[in-house]
């Protein structure tokens, strides 16, 4: 095992990679990574009083998934949101999920990220906890404005630090940054004109506002007791949420229109837990908070899950 206090990880070439595929453009409907994208109109956050979200605590001892960070265009912005994925290469936890991120699909529609796939990932970890990402230059090839050029550098900052508090590679107290090397150089020129920094740390103000952890998307539960994991940031009337069926037509009814999570069911760091009885079918579930002033389900997000 390599030595949490200073473990290099040597560039990796030649690993099958899987074929780029389109993904949703920031408000433009389906186009190839290498186009250029910008933000959506709609999505300045502090036009919605969104909350700034805290960090996340990372699920320790994932021994077969990954944490991947993908971003996804909603009514109240465009944020980052966490999935699990599985861990095909099983070589090195950082590198396998930042090509994770490049090369895979996310489990949930929508969502997305604007980098190019890649194979040639070079990591390397400090003992003082700085991570080291060396990537090709065709990764940053898409020409993106300055409001997502920040949220993808912030996707390789979340999964690789991620990535790394999961699998116990970070050593004391200290917080977790990120360098960010373009084929071995440093503060390139990246998406078509936005320079790096010398160090990248979380910025927690492009987290979702509301995470389902699980049931993830498009899982399938063998036990009719499901737990729903979640983590909400704090709102000012509180957090909600509705769960419906599905019937084998598509057809939605409702089982919970709208019901709140409990205060005292949010700890501190915003992580929640319900537990449901549901029969065996299929079902969409859906958590929101409310503000102050205003009806609008903020930070709406969904997961469809199938109980046997």
């Amino acid at each position: 095992m390599h030595s949490l206090f200073s473990q290099k990880i040597p560039r990796r070439i030649g690993v099958l990679g899987i074929a780029a595929a389109l993904v949703a453009a920031a408000g433009c409907g389906l186009a190839n990574r290498e186009s250029s994208f910008e933000m959506p109109a709609n999505a300045s956050a502090e036009t919605m009083n969104v909350p700034v979200s805290g960090d996340a605590s990372e699920q320790m001892d994932v021994l077969t998934r990954l944490p991947v960070y993908w971003l996804e265009n909603t009514e109240s912005g465009v944020f980052l949101y966490r999935e699990y994925l599985d861990d095909t290469r099983h070589s090195e936890p950082i590198g396998d999920a930042i090509w994770t991120l490049l090369s895979a699909d996310p489990a949930a529609p929508h969502r997305y990220t604007l980098m190019k796939p890649s194979d040639e990932i070079g990591v390397s970890i400090s003992n003082t906890n700085v991570i080291t990402l060396d990537l090709p230059a065709k990764v940053f090839s898409a020409h993106l404005d300055e409001g997502l050029s920040e949220r993808s550098i912030q996707q390789l900052v979340f999964t690789a630090t991620a990535a790394a508090a999961s699998s116990g590679l970070l050593v004391g107290q200290a917080p977790a940054t990120v360098k960010i090397l373009v084929d071995g150089k440093a503060n390139a020129a990246v998406f078509g004109g936005h320079r790096l920094k010398d160090a990248y740390e979380r910025k927690t103000e492009f987290m979702a506002p509301i995470w389902v952890i699980d049931p993830q998307f498009g899982t399938t539960l063998d036990d009719e007791k499901v737990t729903f994991n979640g983590r909400t940031t704090k709102f000012d009337i509180g957090t909600f949420y509705s769960l419906q069926k599905k019937d084998a037509d598509g057809k939605l009814s409702i089982i919970t229109a709208q019901k709140q999570v409990i205060d005292g069911k949010i700890q501190d760091d915003g992580s929640f837990s319900l537990v449901e009885r549901l029969s065996p079918g299929s079902y969409q579930l859906s958590f929101w908070g409310v503000e102050s002033g205003s009806d609008a389900k903020i930070g709406e997000v969904s997961t469809e899950f199938v109980v046997k």
